[in-house]
């Protein structure tokens, strides 16, 4: 498609595939860019169940957020982890 760019990161648990994240871009030379990322999210998705995420104050039409497996996701407390520290897991 178009104008329209993906990056896709696997979750794991000990070593097992459990789902995927994928932030899809684009639209940014178009007079629609949501029509164009439903229609990318679609066919990305096809049949697989997933959550979408999109910014909350729909200011920014040209990203969105895919995700599946959130339910297999091995969780751990919330123990006032930093989006900045990126050498923590």
């Amino acid at each position: 498609m178009e104008d329209v760019e993906i990056f896709e990161q696997l979750f794991r648990n000990d070593n097992q595939v459990v789902g995927k994240v994928a932030i899809i871009r684009g639209g940014l030379n178009t007079d629609n860019p949501t029509g164009l990322l439903n229609l990318a999210v679609s066919q990305y998705v096809e049949n697989t169940g997933y959550n979408e995420f999109v910014e909350i104050f729909l200011d920014n039409p040209w990203v969105r957020v895919v995700m599946s497996g959130i339910n297999e996701i091995n969780f751990k407390k919330f123990e006032n982890q930093k989006l900045s520290n990126l050498n923590e897991n």
